[in-house]
């Protein structure tokens, strides 16, 4: 054990995230921390690639001297608790980004980024396990990710659960108040969280990364106030503040309905990072210009309009306009409606970036409507992807990242040796056979290009869920009723 925290010291001096002079103070913590009798003969640290590779042989001999009881959820908390050591206070954190970021802005997020990195919150380690490839559609490429990175909870662990007194506090994941919290065995440790400060309007918010970063520069922006998330005037305008402040960076927001929303609809809070989605890639099938915005009806399989303009607060009203009028929006011909009884359907996912010193709103139109063909949504994946996807379609699988389940590692391996030699599909992996019997029938498949023409028919059923969830759809009727639309908004 001894080497492994010389290791993970040393590890985190050269990341900057502690100094010389603290070692003493550090290594006198974590030896009374892990129950480690403290020695003169310390051995010469070696060098690791991620905090990780210190951390797992310190669990385990924590497991093996029955300190921790084997369940990976107790491994989770005690690193966290492990890592909070070498983490500064979160004033002094903020303190250090925003005295970056008077000189340069993102100098401040580069250097947050990494550090959250190196103090093990963003788990690169388990991010790198992650299976990413891209698809060629006719929409353009779509990217592909099987989630890898969060591990599944083991038996253990859900039993020591059920065990677990519940607790409304924090009272949810994205909450300000779990920075430095403890976590338990139904709620994750936070206890090296830490959050960044900033100001929308007239509201207190927090900027943060998540700890499973699914894309470059991963961010989250939380209001202070545990409210539900609403898609409105005060939207439009935070997502396009942001740009301003954090440089090279998008930000959207999930939309406010469930169904089309995100997986947390409790807490009002946004998305962002430093990267390019395949919607920004997309081709315009129509554009106008009026009042110095310019709009474009986008070939994309969700519906979408593009504004783009020098001005945040005319993108800001007419995105408004545009927002009031989908809500009461209906086309029976093509089964839109507007809301049933008293309940709505009708919301818009918006993205904003800033490029050139020209702000620019992507307004996704969304509908929620069930029936009793379609019981989880008319405009959600229909039951023939659900073998490759079946959760809500959110803000980042609508910009054409999709996020798909870890199963699908070992599933798509019995469907390839399925299709090249007819080894019979387990029973987890039968949901996928009327697929795989539509890929065997394809000519010149061997053990060369499987894999490739695999992964290029797992798009293809992204791009598929993809047009499912668009309301307009991406054909002459669809394309022409959504025109109408735009152009009756904006006469």
């Amino acid at each position: 054990m001894r080497q492994a925290i010389e290791n993970l010291i040393h590890f985190e001096i050269t990341k900057g995230v502690i100094q010389d002079r603290d070692v003493h103070y550090v290594r006198n913590q974590l030896y009374y921390l892990l129950k480690c009798e403290m020695m003169d003969d310390l051995p010469k640290p070696k060098q690791i690639d991620y905090p990780s590779d210190a951390l797992e042989d310190i669990l385990n001999q924590l497991e093996n001297k029955n300190i921790l009881d084997g369940s990976k959820i107790s491994r989770d908390l005690m690193d966290a608790k492990i890592m909070n050591v070498f983490a500064k206070l979160p004033s002094d954190i903020e303190k250090e980004f925003y005295n970056r970021y008077q000189q340069e802005q993102a100098s401040a997020t580069s250097w947050y980024y990494h550090y959250m990195q190196s103090l093990n919150y963003i788990r690169m380690d388990r991010i790198l396990k992650n299976l990413s490839f891209s698809a060629d559609t006719s929409y353009g490429m779509l990217d592909i990710t099987i989630n890898m990175s969060k591990p599944e909870k083991d038996p253990k662990s859900i039993i020591l659960a059920g065990q677990t007194k519940s607790s409304d506090y924090p009272k949810c994941l994205l909450c300000a108040e779990n920075e430095g919290f403890a976590g338990h065995y139904t709620r994750d440790s936070r206890d090296n969280h830490r959050i960044i400060s900033t100001t929308l309007g007239h509201d207190t918010y927090y900027f943060q990364y998540s700890p499973y970063i699914y894309y470059n520069e991963h961010a989250i922006v939380l209001s202070e106030i545990h409210r539900p998330m609403v898609i409105n005037h005060q939207t439009f305008s935070n997502l396009l503040n942001l740009c301003d402040q954090f440089e090279g960076y998008f930000f959207g927001s999930n939309a406010d309905l469930p169904i089309v929303g995100g997986s947390i609809l409790s807490h009002d809070h946004y998305q962002g990072g430093k990267h390019v989605f395949p919607i920004e890639k997309a081709s315009v099938i129509k554009s106008w210009k009026k009042d110095e915005i310019t709009y474009e009806l986008l070939k994309w399989p969700l519906s979408t309009l593009r504004m783009k303009g020098t001005s945040k607060t005319k993108l800001t009203k007419k995105a408004e306009i545009f927002l009031n009028a989908w809500k009461s929006y209906e086309n029976q011909d093509l089964m839109i409606y507007a809301k049933t009884n008293d309940t709505p359907h009708q919301t818009i996912t918006p993205v904003a970036r800033k490029k050139d010193g020209l702000y620019e709103l992507d307004l996704m139109f969304r509908n929620n409507f069930t029936n009793v063909t379609y019981p989880l949504g008319l405009y959600h994946p229909h039951e023939d992807k659900w073998h490759i996807k079946k959760e809500n379609i959110g803000l980042i699988e609508a910009m054409g990242l999709a996020i798909l389940p870890a199963r699908l590692q070992t599933e798509l391996e019995e469907v390839k040796r399925y299709i090249l030699n007819d080894t019979p599909l387990s029973n987890q992996a039968r949901i996928h056979l009327s697929w795989a019997d539509q890929i065997k029938k394809m000519n010149n498949i061997d053990i060369i290009n499987i894999d490739q023409i695999i992964k290029h028919e797992v798009g293809i059923v992204f791009k598929d869920v993809l047009e499912d969830s668009g309301v307009f759809k991406q054909d002459d009727t669809g394309i022409n009723a959504f025109i109408t639309f735009i152009e009756g908004v904006l006469s």
